[in-house]
């Protein structure tokens, strides 16, 4: 009978804990990976480049390449879904190389994350900037549905603060920092904050291949003082494809020699304007 009884108190205080127990038994440590997203190729020759003029003007100033590519998007892009193949250091350690299907829709704006490939505390992931997805206190939720086997007999999915401790330990970037809208904000806030300062490096890097197209290649260079400083990196090296001028694979370090990788976020297969249903942003 005590037995029983022993049972039947676990399990209620499992349950009445809620969904903070269930996530961190979803984020039990993946078995670490030897392999390493390895940075692709670039070279400072531009003989393969498509527009030499354009070429010529970002040698003087490389924020023409991304203020070409916002125009660009804005005018022509609502929607799309690509590959997300990402790297990141978490806790000074270097995570498993994660591959996920990425749908992104600006009207809401709203960011779907499926991952196919070493999924770590998230099987799948959604945001939209929509008040269903903001809490009492008016913190922004992502749904998520936990990776962790165990976690899923007690409860299919649940919302957590996109910037809670949780979002944090999981990803550098919250889910509304992912795909090229968020990346193009993000380049220009720090650099306007590294310019203010007298800071900002940033100069154009010769070109590269990304999924098989050619890509421009800019490099910025900052003073990095680590996570709790004002700058995400020391070095951001960006490729922009030629043709869509969008920021097609974007690596972080934390040295300017690119020996400390902090994050690599490389999109391939990228479809624009797919005509999505509304069950493709659903649970």
């Amino acid at each position: 009978m005590s037995h029983r009884r022993g049972i039947l108190y676990a399990t209620c205080v499992f349950l009445i804990a809620g969904p903070t127990v269930l996530w961190f038994a979803a984020c039990s440590p993946t078995a670490p990976e030897a392999e390493v997203v390895l940075p692709i190729q670039r070279s400072t020759a531009d003989a393969a480049v498509s527009q030499p003029d354009l070429v010529e003007a970002a040698k003087r100033d490389p924020m023409v390449l991304v203020r070409r590519g916002r125009e660009w998007y804005t005018q022509n892009v609502r929607e799309y879904r690509c590959v997300l193949t990402k790297q990141e250091s978490i806790d000074g350690k270097l995570s498993p190389i994660q591959e996920i299907e990425l749908r992104y829709r600006e009207r809401p704006r709203s960011v779907y994350m499926l991952w196919k490939r070493n999924a770590g505390a998230a099987k799948r992931a959604l945001y939209m900037d929509k008040a269903a997805f903001v809490d009492d206190m008016g913190r922004r939720l992502a749904r998520v549905e936990p990776a962790g086997a165990i976690a899923r007999l007690f409860v299919k999915d649940i919302l957590m603060p996109i910037n809670g401790p949780e979002a944090r330990k999981a990803s550098r970037r919250t889910i509304d920092e992912a795909g090229f809208h968020a990346t193009f904000e993000l380049l220009e806030a720090y650099n306007e904050a590294a310019a203010a300062r007298g800071v900002l490096d940033l100069r154009y890097g010769g070109t590269g291949v990304v999924d098989g197209r050619p890509t421009y290649v800019i490099i910025r260079d900052l003073p990095y003082d680590g996570a709790g400083g004002p700058y995400p990196d020391a070095r951001m090296v960006m490729h922009l494809d030629q043709e869509w001028l969008v920021p097609v694979a974007v690596y972080s370090y934390a040295d300017h020699e690119e020996r400390e990788l902090l994050g690599s976020y490389v999109f391939t297969k990228v479809e624009f304007n797919p005509d999505f249903g509304q069950d493709d942003f659903e649970f």
